[in-house]
């Protein structure tokens, strides 16, 4: 017997498992999710390991939202688990908060500066460059030479592989 479906859908992470359930339910189509893992949620994927530890086989992801509309939708489908996501960077001996923030760079300039303040010492420190085509022009360009080395520079050689000067602008939120 050949089962025939109205859809077939590539990919049962987050895109692919949402339009299948909304397009069987919602519209009573009979529906072929197609992956080549054996296991729906793409790279959200976790299970626990041997031990009973959360394990995150594609690297740990992190879902985002403030709809209440989406997080009762996909209430239906999951438990969440209590988190609280914190990144710190280790700068000159400090656990400094990251994504950079006012915090950070009170901390890291040992200030209590405002927003403002921050904003004006950025705009004296900042190195104008005539073109921005690497993403060592673009923080340079924005925050100056002490943040990008005790910040970006490491990071993203940790995150990349390169040095931030072998990377092209586009690939920096600027």
């Amino acid at each position: 017997m050949t089962m025939t479906y109205d859809f077939h859908i590539v990919g049962a992470g987050f895109p692919g498992a949402t339009a299948a359930e909304r397009l069987a339910s919602v519209y009573n189509k009979r529906v072929l999710v197609i992956d080549k893992r054996p296991h729906v949620a793409g790279n959200a994927f976790d299970e626990l390991n041997e031990h009973g530890v959360r394990v995150h086989r594609y690297g740990p992801h992190i879902f985002h939202t403030n709809s209440e509309k989406v997080f009762r939708y996909l209430s239906r489908f999951t438990e969440w688990l209590d988190y609280e996501h914190r990144v710190l960077s280790s700068v000159n001996g400090q656990q400094l908060p990251m994504p950079i923030n006012l915090d950070t760079i009170n901390r890291f300039l040992g200030t209590q500066t405002t927003e403002l303040e921050v904003m004006a010492y950025l705009a004296t420190v900042a190195e104008p460059r005539d073109a921005i085509l690497t993403s060592e022009d673009v923080a340079v360009s924005q925050v100056g030479r002490d943040i990008y080395e005790a910040f970006f520079r490491n990071y993203t050689r940790k995150q990349w592989g390169l040095d931030p000067s072998e990377l092209d602008a586009r690939g920096t939120a600027g």
